[in-house]
């Protein structure tokens, strides 16, 4: 980030490349539909390389590139007022599921439980989704806690009460 705010166009290519699948994988996640998704995350996009002139390292560049996201996804959410499950498949009626990005094609069985896990995840409140996302990606307790303007032990309580709900919901079909 430092090399494209000091104007490489390369350096942002790299950026781009490298997070933009991650990124958008995050955002399907949160339950908003394909459209809404792809609207996200190019204002996120736009969002960086309007602030790169302003960009200090403070936390490592996807820390500050999930932030960005993670705000875009909130403003989306109060201006919709998103409270539910939109559906998910896409114009020809097709699962989106089977569209995010991932290491391997799903097959049927890991599918029924893809889609069970994004219907447990709706029944979550916008902030522990979130907080339980963010941790999934792989960030620390502080680094959601910066991303999201919440303290340390409120995300730790939201990313807890989140598996454990979770935990609650998909026993009951998946106890074997």
């Amino acid at each position: 980030m430092l090399k494209y705010q000091q104007g490489d166009s390369v350096a942002f290519e790299t950026l781009y490349r490298r997070h933009k699948d991650p990124l958008f994988a995050f955002l399907y996640r949160s339950h908003v539909d394909l459209q809404a998704i792809e609207e996200i995350a190019q204002e996120t996009w736009m969002a960086v390389i309007n602030a790169a002139a302003r960009y200090r390292p403070t936390a490592k560049f996807r820390t500050y590139l999930y932030a960005i996201a993670h705000r875009k996804l909130v403003d989306f959410w109060r201006k919709h007022k998103i409270e539910t499950l939109v559906d998910r498949v896409d114009e020809q009626g097709e699962a989106i599921v089977e569209k995010v990005p991932g290491p391997a094609r799903l097959n049927p069985g890991s599918l029924d439980l893809a889609m069970d896990l994004l219907l447990a995840l709706e029944s979550l409140s916008k902030e522990q989704q979130q907080a339980f996302l963010l941790r999934e990606e792989g960030f620390s307790r502080q680094e959601i806690a910066v991303m999201t303007g919440s303290n340390e032990e409120t995300i730790k309580s939201r990313i807890r009460y989140a598996t454990a709900h979770l935990k609650q919901i998909l026993k009951v079909q998946y106890a074997d």
